[in-house]
């Protein structure tokens, strides 16, 4: 392009110095301006010198460039990784969180068409809260919980059932997780443990582990069994009957004035309870984790009673 450019630019000095002369004596005379070819063996020349120009002239990175290239982009990635492996994580588990409490809730309906609401059936009784005068409820009892909702109404992957008549323990394990922690890290204590595990429970076929009435909830589910992290506000959540609005199914403990608060889902502190038992509130409010991130200042001001 350079030598071509050169060409157009100095035809002038072809047409009227030594050039023009001398290719005029080798073409044997005559008037140059009337032959269309009069500088095509310039033009040739000069596109020669084009094609050899390019060939001469290799363009690349070195070796060092390419490695500090590389550092960059490995510094770039180390910091972004984590981030976005966390982030992911909170979707897969919020939307875990809202297909299982969707499954729960719609075998509750069900269960309303025929036997009424949970009092009528499940075992558990409501009382009156002395300090406010509104009804709290106790939980549930596991058999009552399996024959009339679970086992009719929700699609089972493998139960977990006492052999005898003591649903109180199985004998076995079953598909909750060996360890698990509260949101501010301390793990659960080593009773808490081996009960969970030997409770009535069943897994279901889209991968989640539902203990019946045992601790916070009648329903305690790990939305993703033993795969971890195993910790409550996390992939570890209590579903319980609302004794206030006994239609519907509630994300949390089933005594109502332990349950929808931002206290106990601090990921730094317990408030003197178990960190994370709330959390579902949040969830089905926002449809998101994002009380893992924010400061707690913001959590209590973003949070609001009730989740209908």
């Amino acid at each position: 392009m350079v030598c071509y450019n050169l060409f157009i630019t100095d035809h002038l000095f072809y047409k009227k110095g030594v050039v023009y002369d001398w290719i005029k004596n080798i073409r044997g005379g005559g008037n140059l301006e009337l032959t269309p070819q009069g500088f095509c063996g310039v033009e040739n020349l000069n596109k020669k010198c084009y094609i050899s120009d390019i060939k001469h002239h290799k363009y690349g990175f070195t070796l060092a460039e390419v490695l500090i290239t590389l550092g960059i982009i490995g510094v770039v990635v180390a910091m972004t990784m984590p981030t976005l492996i966390a982030r992911h994580n909170e979707k897969v588990w919020t939307t875990s969180y809202l297909r299982v409490y969707s499954i729960l809730d719609n075998a509750y309906r069900r269960v309303q068409e025929e036997y009424g609401t949970f009092e009528n059936w499940s075992g558990a009784t409501i009382t009156i809260n002395s300090g406010d005068g509104k009804p709290d409820s106790t939980l549930s009892e596991r058999k009552n919980l399996y024959e009339y909702m679970i086992k009719p109404y929700v699609e089972v992957n493998q139960a977990y059932l006492p052999e005898n008549d003591n649903w109180d323990n199985t004998r076995k394990y079953n598909c909750w997780p060996e360890k698990s922690y509260y949101l501010d890290k301390t793990p659960y204590s080593s009773n808490s443990n081996g009960t969970y595990r030997a409770r009535p429970a069943v897994s279901l076929k889209s991968g989640e582990c539902i203990v019946l009435a045992h601790f916070l909830g009648d329903f305690m589910v790990d939305i993703n069994s033993k795969k971890g992290p195993n910790t409550l506000g996390k992939d570890q959540f209590a579903f319980s009957f609302d004794a206030v609005k006994k239609e519907r199914i509630k994300p949390g403990y089933y005594q109502r004035w332990w349950t929808d608060t931002a206290n106990y889902c601090d990921v730094k502190d317990s408030h003197g309870w178990h960190a994370g038992s709330s959390c579902g509130f949040w969830i089905v409010r926002y449809h998101n984790m994002d009380y893992l991130h924010l400061p707690f200042d913001e959590v209590k001001k973003r949070w609001r009673g009730g989740v209908w």
